[in-house]
């Protein structure tokens, strides 16, 4: 078994041991009750502090290979999605002559 199965088995059933601890803390008396609440909190601490460390990790992983990577294909293939060069979707409006009609149909 190679260390890296180790600690994950260790911290896996670590985790398991301390979770079924915590789930059934109203069996135990009351100074085991405060601390299983406290090693609570301070477990929801630390998974807080993975859950913003692993969001801007696989944030990161999103945007180069979604985002950076068809950027980097449409500047190859000299593809502009945003019509940025060239014509415009702009069509100029035919001058007519103000009317009551028209004025009360703007659109």
């Amino acid at each position: 078994m190679t260390t890296k199965v180790k600690v994950v088995l260790t911290v896996f059933s670590t985790v398991a041991v301390l979770s079924l601890l915590v789930w059934q803390r109203k069996l135990f008396p009351r100074p085991i009750e405060r601390l299983l609440d406290k090693l609570r909190l301070w477990w929801l601490g630390v998974a807080r502090k993975i859950g913003h460390i692993q969001t801007a990790i696989i944030l990161t992983i999103f945007y180069f290979t979604g985002i950076a990577a068809t950027a980097l294909i449409s500047r190859c293939m000299r593809h502009d999605f945003l019509r940025l060069k060239g014509e415009t979707a702009w069509h100029p409006r035919k001058k007519k002559k103000d009317t009551l009609e028209t004025l009360m149909r703007q659109f």
